[in-house]
């Protein structure tokens, strides 16, 4: 799941002048890698097991301040959903059709209130996969289609407004070039780039403020505007005049977050290696790199939350995992207690109107094999 946003459109105060390239986010000249270490809350909330390299758990944050939780059945197919009241764990209804599904894709709206998910049902006699749309808002759920438009493999959502939706399918071998589809005025259209890409990503912060991620070539950006799809390079792209991102040729799986003023952030790569992570930031003209002092570690993902923060997940490559929070200019950082290497934060969902937070994680035993066993659990920090 991609909160958004994304899975991410969210408000963020910090001063756009500490957001430079390569210079310190406040006058002390603390980073991310000098960020201050707070006490904090972690508590476990559910654990869920499953197999193979897909997440056996989506989580949404609800209005009231709780969270859903959409579970992989394990006979894998079919998902079920639940609802956290404050104390407890709660059995929520779903549509027939979740029960059916081999794969879902979900993505909610930053206050929580409309979900939309797009759920692989699998039909006709050789099993073939269909994905069908459903969006849940005022307490029910109802199928969204339009028309004759064929929705297949869904791989994230972005969510600006109940009645505004972004979907970009993946790229098929067989099939052609990703694609990017938007539900608006009760209708759903192609709102396809002007090239053939390999699309990753999507954050939305409004109708005419949607950036997506293209794989082709090494990551680059493109940017909605309401009226067009514009590319918009960034320094770490391939054959661009800047300079590398830290050494960085290029990246690849970036996270995106985009807030309703038009600024942005981007992060990556998700996994840790020999160089030093990339922290952008866009400022409605260009994007600029941010200093970290990080080495060796990964970002898997970045959240936008509606009080004043940006939430970065971490994965160093030889400890735990943590959270990076930037607020007012300033970084703290929040480690998973009890983690380890193999252990890794998938997204992070902040709490409505508090400055409380949803994480989640998934760790594969690396002595297993491939498609494995995995443990996928949820935490709520306070």
């Amino acid at each position: 799941m991609r909160t958004t946003t994304g899975v991410l459109a969210a408000l963020v105060i910090a001063s756009a002048c500490a957001l430079v390239a390569d210079t310190p986010l406040d006058g002390g000249g603390r980073t991310a890698g000098h960020a201050a270490e707070p006490a904090s809350r972690w508590t476990l909330r559910h654990t869920v097991h499953g197999y193979g390299r897909d997440v056996p758990v989506w989580l949404v944050p609800t209005a009231d301040g709780g969270a859903s939780l959409f579970v992989r059945k394990r006979s894998a197919l079919g998902w079920s959903m639940l609802r956290w009241d404050g104390t407890a764990w709660k059995r929520a209804g779903l549509p027939a059709q979740f029960g059916k599904a081999w794969g879902l894709e979900i993505g909610a709206s930053p206050s929580g209130e409309t979900i939309w998910a797009a759920a692989s049902v699998p039909h006709g006699e050789y099993d073939d996969v269909t994905d069908q749309l459903w969006r849940f808002s005022d307490g029910r759920w109802t199928r969204r289609s339009s028309g004759n438009v064929t929705v297949n493999g869904v791989i994230d959502i972005a969510v600006a407004s109940r009645g505004d939706a972004w979907f970009v399918t993946g790229f098929d071998p067989e099939g052609g070039a990703s694609n990017v589809l938007r539900w608006s005025e009760n209708a759903l259209r192609y709102q396809s780039l002007p090239a053939g890409p390999i699309l990753t990503g999507i954050s939305a912060a409004g109708p005419d403020d949607v950036w997506v991620v293209n794989q082709q070539e090494g990551d680059r950006t493109w940017h909605w505007n309401g009226a067009f799809w514009k590319d918009v390079s960034y320094p770490c792209a391939m054959g661009s005049p800047h300079p590398p991102c830290r050494g960085r040729a290029h990246l690849q799986r970036l996270s995106l977050a985009v807030r309703p003023d038009g600024h942005a952030w981007a992060v990556g790569p998700p996994w840790a290696d020999g160089g030093s992570p990339v922290m952008l930031h866009w400022d409605r003209a260009r994007w600029e790199q941010v200093r970290l002092d990080l080495v060796r570690t990964g970002l898997t993902t970045v959240r936008a939350d509606p009080v004043g923060g940006l939430w970065i997940a971490a994965r160093p490559a030889s400890s735990s995992p943590y959270l990076l929070n930037l607020r007012d200019g300033r970084w703290t950082r929040f480690a998973l207690p009890e983690g380890d290497p193999a252990e890794y934060i998938t997204d992070i969902a902040p709490v409505p109107s508090t400055t409380r937070l949803w994480v989640q994680t998934k760790r594969q035993d690396p002595a297993g094999p491939p498609g494995g066993p995995v443990t996928a659990r949820v935490y709520e920090l306070s």
